[in-house]
């Protein structure tokens, strides 16, 4: 196992020890089309003429080699997964040379399906689960050749990879017999495309094929869901599967494969013409890539700016279109706000369809001009992208106890400031905490970033009218680091419960434990019952701190020689390591009872005081939150209730406090 820890961040470790497919299915719940009419359309367009005297020409190779016949028959005797793999690798071989001596094909497009065997793709420096589809669809060198040149599978990277094919020894296993479950081989293509969109964060949607027994179907993963096709025949429908192999590998353009079109890919990849809106570099892997299919697939960069150099942090997300984009909320608040990132420029994302015609990029667009589907999406999220000019790095890469305690003090003041704004954030995760770069000024330390959830008590204005679609709630999760967003609906409950989950206040982990199990008894819930506060958002900032903490003392050296490091990683994994609302709401625990002193021994004496301190403050809240009926009793016979007892909800001031503390405790280190 690697030793990092945070799932979603490149750099950051793995996630390996949580099932994927299970947590796929979970999220595709109400998400899926089946025998659908509208995957084949993303292979109909061809800009060659004689196509059909092609794919005939290649049917007919294919036929008079025994490939097709020695996988039909392994089919039928019921062998192995991997028996089949061999025969299909020589038939989409064959389809991508074209047989191109008799039908003078000519490639377009240079890409290679490749048989992955045992080997799983490099995914560099980013954390994905060790996961592999059967054949991936991989981006190769050009060659002058017809036929690429067999690739080394031990070289593939998960950035190579634009879509994938899924093989199944039984019809059985196939996406489209029905059941109340969602399907293993959906759920496992819906686990391989979100590695590829987190890979490939430019990638709009993923196109792949299953194969199932003697049958296969198309598929479409977007972060709205899956789309499938009906079942085809192999062998009745072989010119089908060559069209479609044969599109993939030689013919389509990347953008009809899913990449944003306004995203110019360098270094020998095709060039879009002169684009007059700001333009950006990025700089190495995403500081950020969310590894959830569904939900807003937020991706982070450092970037630099063509026009002049300045360094900034590039940002893309679907967002919902019931709500107010990001850009909107910064433009809310007072220029110079310190402790708060800053935006230079943001919003949504266009394609241009003709001279004087640009469109919005939402998921039900995709789907419409690609698919022909015209029946819209839920929620029809919009691709939005930022550019924010405040440049730093996350909290746990502070490089020392100061610039820890003083990066994050500046953040919080910075939420205090948004909050005196009327904005209150909502999404307090280890993503949306940063230190400053060296060398900033005092004040400018440390600032909070990522304002997509925060609520707005004041009205925006803005200077043209923002069209609000309605839509149904629904249930977003993130199982990497969990992101669950109720929106508000004609469901109850009526108020939104917004964030990442592993650091969600523990009282709202426990409304919407109870809301679930409410909405099964269909018992009423009133919005008043989940009420978002400030010392929700001071919960979740305290969480933040430890997780960062912890995660930068088990990344040092010195910490990996410490007596107690396997049992400080368990307790990272147990507070940090939940798939679940319940696992996370109980793992919780470990901070309050037992203390984990052996934690707090292992910190210099800035940091101990710092992490205490807000330890006494998280137990204090827990025992607001969770008020035990028979200790008031006990209280109140013993006429211990009127003895005057600390404050319970935290508030900016208890930790403005523990920060005096830890600031003392610096100023004796120096």
């Amino acid at each position: 196992m690697s030793s990092q820890y945070t799932p979603v961040k490149p750099h950051a470790g793995s996630i390996q020890n949580f099932n994927v497919v299970r947590a796929s299915s979970g999220d595709l719940v109400g998400h899926i089309e089946y025998r659908s009419a509208k995957p084949i359309n993303s292979y109909q367009h061809w800009s060659i003429a004689s196509i059909d005297t092609i794919v005939n020409t290649i049917e007919t190779k294919i036929r008079q080699e025994d490939d097709l016949a020695r996988f039909l028959q392994n089919v039928r005797d019921e062998l192995h997964e991997a028996e089949l793999y061999e025969p299909l690798n020589n038939i989409f071989r064959m389809i991508e040379g074209a047989v191109a001596r008799e039908t003078r094909y000519k490639r377009s497009q240079f890409r290679q399906l490749v048989e992955m065997s045992d080997h799983v793709p490099d995914a560099e420096d980013m954390s994905f689960p060790v996961s592999k589809p059967d054949f991936a669809l991989a981006e190769v060198p050009q060659t002058l050749e017809p036929l690429t040149p067999v690739v080394d599978v031990r070289t593939i990277k998960w950035r190579q990879i634009c879509g994938f094919i899924e093989v199944k020894p039984k019809f059985e296993e196939g996406p489209n017999l029905k059941s109340k479950a969602v399907r293993t081989i959906v759920s496992q293509g819906a686990n391989y495309a979100r590695l590829i969109l987190a890979a490939r964060p430019f990638q709009l949607y993923v196109l792949c094929v299953f194969i199932y027994g003697p049958k296969f179907s198309l598929g479409w993963y977007d972060r709205r869901g899956v789309i499938i096709s009906d079942d085809y025949d192999i062998n009745g429908h072989l010119d089908i599967l060559i069209r479609v192999v044969l599109q993939l590998t030689t013919h389509m353009t990347s953008s009809q494969l899913g990449h944003d079109k306004t995203a110019c890919l360098l270094e020998g990849h095709s060039q879009h013409g002169r684009i007059r809106k700001p333009q950006w570099n990025t700089d190495g892997a995403p500081i950020w890539s969310s590894l959830s299919l569904l939900g807003r697939g937020t991706a982070t960069w450092r970037a630099v700016s063509l026009k002049d150099g300045q360094k900034v942090v590039l940002k893309t997300l679907w967002r919902s279109r019931t709500r107010q984009s990001e850009t909107e909320i910064y433009h809310h608040i007072k220029p110079g706000s310190r402790g708060v990132s800053k935006l230079c420029v943001g919003d949504d994302v266009r394609f241009i369809v003709s001279k004087e015609t640009n469109v919005p990029v939402t998921v039900g667009w995709l789907r419409s001009s690609t698919l022909n589907d015209d029946s819209g999406a839920r929620d029809d999220p919009v691709l939005h992208c930022l550019a924010m000019s405040t440049v730093g790095r996350p909290l746990w890469e502070a490089q020392t106890s100061e610039e820890f305690i003083l990066g994050s003090h500046a953040a919080l003041k910075g939420h205090e400031i948004l909050v005196n704004h009327g904005i209150l954030h909502r999404d307090m995760s280890p993503g949306n905490l940063y230190v400053g770069e060296p060398g900033c000024p005092e004040g400018s330390e440390g600032f909070v970033a990522d304002l997509e959830f925060a609520s707005v008590t004041q009205p925006i204005t803005t200077a043209e009218p923002i069209e609000r679609l309605p839509e149904k709630g629904q249930l977003n999760k993130r199982y990497d680091l969990q992101e669950y967003t109720v929106e508000s609906s004609s469901k109850p409950p009526d108020a939104e419960i917004t964030g990442t989950a592993l650091f969600m206040a523990s009282e709202l982990l426990e409304k919407m434990l109870s809301s679930r199990a409410n909405e099964k008894s269909k018992i009423e819930i009133h919005s008043a019952e989940i009420k978002r506060d400030v010392h929700h958002d001071l919960e979740s900032f305290i969480l933040v701190l430890f997780y960062a903490a912890i995660r930068r003392g088990l990344e040092s050296k010195v910490w990996r020689q410490h007596p107690e490091f396997h049992r400080i990683s368990h307790l990272h994994r147990q507070l940090f390591g939940g798939h679940t609302i319940e696992e996370i709401a109980s793992g919780r625990s470990a901070l309050v009872h037992p203390i984990p002193q052996y934690l707090f021994l292992a910190l210099d004496p800035p940091m101990r005081q710092l992490l205490y301190g807000c330890r006494i403050l998280l137990q204090r809240q827990y025992s607001t939150a969770f008020n035990d009926p028979f200790e008031t009793e006990v209280d109140e016979e013993l006429q211990a209730s009127s003895e005057r007892k600390p404050e319970q909800i935290m508030t900016y001031e208890n930790l403005y406090s523990v920060y005096r503390v830890a600031t003392r405790n610096l100023s004796t280190m120096k």
